[in-house]
């Protein structure tokens, strides 16, 4: 579904369940009694629907509950199209990775129903809600029947609104990196209820560790045979180059910069471009190939598997990309990395990990998007991408060994 329709139906919806819930969850309490007492767990269900790039953020949180908790269960529930970054993480069962098609209402609704109903069945004891401010995930976690339920909750700032169907509320700091928020979820579940918004530890950065890819020799003698076929020469320098897909064109860098820092590269004889990306990206792939108008410059747009994205990464030089999932993933291996910001900051989203150099202009109007304007702002022209010129990139690229 388009990002629109998914903002339309979870606010007009979305308000109206939450206002709807929360008085149902008030009455309840009232009516029944449930024993106050501190359970351990036995299974765990984490929510993200979307954004891969998150779900990579939200590592450390869920390799830390499987050490403390190692005899629990770990559910996650995601969009289909994330299912197989899981199989890079391996730190979900396939059979928990519970899944919804996002590309018909239809079918959203079906595997939404789907999904809740082996969810109540599990009888989960602690469910997490990894996005930001959004009332479709509140609602799920709240229907999930867990004891605790944990998520990020407004108090006093002016976000959007979500109801009170929270047992465990984090208050959603903006200015710490997104893997460090949701460390902070799992402060607060050993404690009964969490109302309040301060919290009693530091996160140290050590905690903050995704696991590490390496393609085998094999692996990369594959991913070579396979681009040799395409017309790539043995001993190529390759440069992976992401220039987005579209669906948020203001964390977007200019097409044509992709195109003249791709021009320079290609001065060099031996420099090949591999432009990588998913099914959303093959607009700007397909404009990107065309203009470079160079039989060194290859479309592999959604051709890839993400093994075989991290096998490229493996193999390639660097990484060239907007502030996308395709980051993160990278981030899993040792590629260098240039990563452009421009509406987002990095001090909250960029990607973990060594060899990754952040290009941000710093404007004062940058940020502007976040999870307090449901990532939707008034700019019409992302002048904060559009000052950062091919050729700054191009050095940059250059003084790197």
């Amino acid at each position: 579904m388009a990002i629109e329709l998914m903002r339309w139906i979870d606010y007009w919806l979305g308000v109206p369940v939450c206002f709807l819930l929360t008085g149902i969850s008030y009455i309840l309490k009232l009516v029944t009694f449930r024993k106050k007492e501190n359970i351990v767990p036995r299974k765990f269900l984490f929510i993200k629907l979307s954004e891969m790039g998150s779900i990579i953020l939200a590592y450390p949180l869920m390799d830390k509950v499987r050490k403390d908790y190692p005899q629990a269960k770990i559910f996650f529930l995601t969009f289909k199209s994330n299912k197989p970054i899981f199989e890079i993480l391996n730190i979900v069962h396939h059979e928990n990775i519970l899944t919804i098609r996002e590309k018909s209402p239809l079918l959203f609704i079906l595997d939404t129903l789907r999904a809740m109903k082996r969810i109540r069945k599990e009888r989960i004891d602690i469910a997490f809600d990894l996005e930001f401010f959004s009332r479709f995930t509140a609602i799920l976690t709240y229907l999930s029947g867990a004891v605790k339920k944990v998520g990020f909750y407004r108090y006093s700032f002016e976000g959007l609104y979500r109801g009170n169907l929270l047992t465990h509320k984090v208050q959603c700091n903006p200015l710490i990196h997104v893997s460090k928020l949701f460390m902070s979820l799992g402060q607060v579940i050993k404690s009964i209820r969490k109302v309040t918004p301060e919290l009693e530890k530091k996160i140290p950065d050590e905690e903050i560790v995704l696991p590490s890819f390496v393609s085998s020799k094999e692996a990369k003698k594959q991913m070579w045979n396979n681009l040799m076929r395409l017309g790539v020469v043995e001993k190529a320098e390759l440069f992976l180059i992401n220039p987005g897909e579209g669906r948020l064109p203001q964390r977007e860098w200019p097409v044509e910069n992709f195109v003249c820092l791709g021009r320079k590269l290609l001065e060099n004889s031996k420099n090949y471009i591999i432009i990588v990306g998913t099914d959303g990206d093959s607009r700007n792939a397909e404009l990107l190939c065309k203009l470079m108008d160079n039989e060194r410059c290859l479309d592999l747009t959604n051709k890839t598997t993400i093994s075989e994205m991290l096998d490229l990464c493996g193999i390639a030089k660097a990484l060239i990309a907007n502030d996308s999932g395709l980051a993160h993933l990278a981030s899993l291996t040792s590629i260098k990395k240039f990563i452009l910001f421009g509406p987002e900051t990095p001090q909250v989203f960029s990607p973990l990990g060594g060899n990754t150099k952040i290009i941000c202009s710093n404007l004062p109007c940058s940020p502007c998007l976040s999870a307090f304007n449901h990532r939707k702002s008034a700019c019409r022209d992302n002048k904060c991408l559009k000052v950062i010129k091919p050729d700054e990139i191009y050095e940059m690229i250059k003084k790197c060994p």
